[in-house]
């Protein structure tokens, strides 16, 4: 795991980027100076690479960016293991049966999502609402109005739509951005009753989580906010682990809670997005898990970012990692 330490001659701090890694049985060390000062994001970046050649040359892969925090080399590799066996899975299916296992999982992620949020929605009935859309839409074109429609099928429909959106962004490889976040809320909330006016904007609203001390950000704090964090996102893109990143920011999101209604959806979301981008597998948080994952947003707001990097690091290796769980979970939805 690369990082940064001080040494310390003759009274002055001098600063390296550096590797401890085994090879024949020794432990060698790669190490890049940084100079007499902390150094900037950019320096930080060029001594990475620096770094990751010279560690390659001695046959070892730098896996762990140097402000990484909570990752382990040995945790990195199981992650990337993760990764590959992911994309073998998929890369061995034909298109049919690709673009089906993708819709399955996105089906288990709709359920899950909006249950967390309260929605009673099992997999079958949400996978019934879905199938339906294409003849909605028939209708909608005609101009006929659909009724019967209650909330749990709206937002089922809903984030469904969101990734459709989602998926488009991802095959461009768009730039996470304000702009796209605001446009994947407005359609989260689409003819949601009493939130329609809510849609696409920030909170002009104070927010409260029953059972919380929390206090969240004023609505006049939030658009800065959400620009501070896509900055910071953008700054680190390099300098951290992707699965730590895209924790970190799911936490951050949810704890300025920019919006009126859909703030925990829409952080899953953009933390699947930036795992996607990062050529990670898109990832569910399991309703089952739902208690823990509270958990880790709890001590998010307290600045504690371990927990949740944890969490999503362990699911991501156990939904991921084996192909013959994936086969299984694929098999049992069918």
């Amino acid at each position: 795991m690369s990082h940064i330490i001080s040494r310390t001659v003759k009274g002055k701090k001098y600063y390296y980027l550096e590797e401890s890694f085994k090879q024949r049985k020794k432990w060698v060390k790669g190490s890049i100076y940084l100079g007499a000062k902390k150094p900037n994001a950019i320096r930080m970046l060029t001594a990475f690479e620096e770094l990751r050649k010279k560690c390659g040359r001695k046959k070892h892969t730098v896996l762990v960016s140097p402000l990484t925090e909570f990752i382990p080399n040995q945790k990195a590799v199981k992650l990337q293991k993760a990764a590959e066996s992911k994309q073998k899975f998929l890369k061995k299916m034909g298109k049919s049966q690709r673009e089906d296992f993708i819709k399955r999982e996105r089906i288990t992620f709709i359920t899950d999502s909006n249950a967390i949020e309260g929605s009673s929605l099992t997999y079958a009935e949400t996978s019934q609402i879905l199938e339906q859309e294409n003849q909605l839409k028939k209708y909608k074109k005609k101009n006929i109005i659909v009724t019967g429609l209650n909330r749990e099928e709206q937002e089922a429909l809903n984030l469904k739509a969101c990734l459709d959106r989602y998926n488009k962004y991802i095959k461009i490889n768009q730039r996470l951005s304000e702009k796209m976040i605001l446009q994947l809320h407005y359609i989260l909330l689409e003819k949601i009753s009493g939130y329609e006016k809510y849609q696409g904007i920030y909170r002009p609203v104070k927010v409260y989580i029953r059972g919380s001390m929390h206090e969240f950000p004023l609505p006049q704090e939030v658009p800065s906010l959400v620009k501070k964090l896509i900055r910071w996102m953008e700054e680190n893109d390099k300098l951290i682990h992707p699965i730590e990143l895209a924790a970190k920011f799911h936490t951050e999101f949810t704890g300025i809670h920019p919006f009126a209604d859909g703030n925990g959806r829409m952080a899953r979301i953009l933390m699947n997005y930036i795992l996607q981008q990062k050529a990670f597998p898109f990832t569910n948080i399991p309703l089952k898990r739902r208690n823990a994952y509270m958990k880790t947003q709890a001590a998010g707001n307290k600045e504690d970012y371990k927990p949740f990097t944890k969490f999503l690091s362990e699911e991501v290796i156990k939904q991921h990692l084996s192909a013959q769980k994936q086969k299984r979970d694929y098999q049992k939805n069918r």
